[in-house]
């Protein structure tokens, strides 16, 4: 499945995925957490709570020990609800995937950036 964020250009993510069922890639990525609002009445609709970047998301500790866990887990209620969602994008500088982020941070200003 694709889910797609971005206003100003937009950007596919591979997902959304369980986030305790994922296994992260040996990838570059641009990230995105979600939660499902109303899990039961509209379980096909997400909201977005983070957006990061990782030069190698199997490297970062992922995802319990991220430093804004806590507030993934405040804002889905628990774990069950929060989703993962990844635009790989190989060879990338840090620089080009911290522009994608903040244009995505500062379109939606996801509770969990901040």
């Amino acid at each position: 499945m694709i889910i797609t964020w971005g206003k100003s250009k937009e950007i596919n993510f591979d997902g959304p995925y369980p986030i305790s069922r994922w296994d992260p890639p040996f990838r570059a990525a641009i990230y995105a957490i979600m939660i499902k609002p109303e899990p039961i009445n509209k379980p096909n609709i997400y909201t977005i709570i983070y957006f990061g970047e990782s030069g190698n998301l199997s490297e970062r500790g992922f995802y319990k020990s991220h430093h804004a866990y806590n507030c993934w887990i405040r804002e889905a209620g628990n774990e069950s609800n929060l989703f993962i969602g990844i635009h790989t994008i190989p060879n990338s500088t840090e620089e080009e995937r911290l522009k994608i982020e903040q244009q995505l941070i500062s379109e939606y200003n996801p509770t969990c950036n901040k």
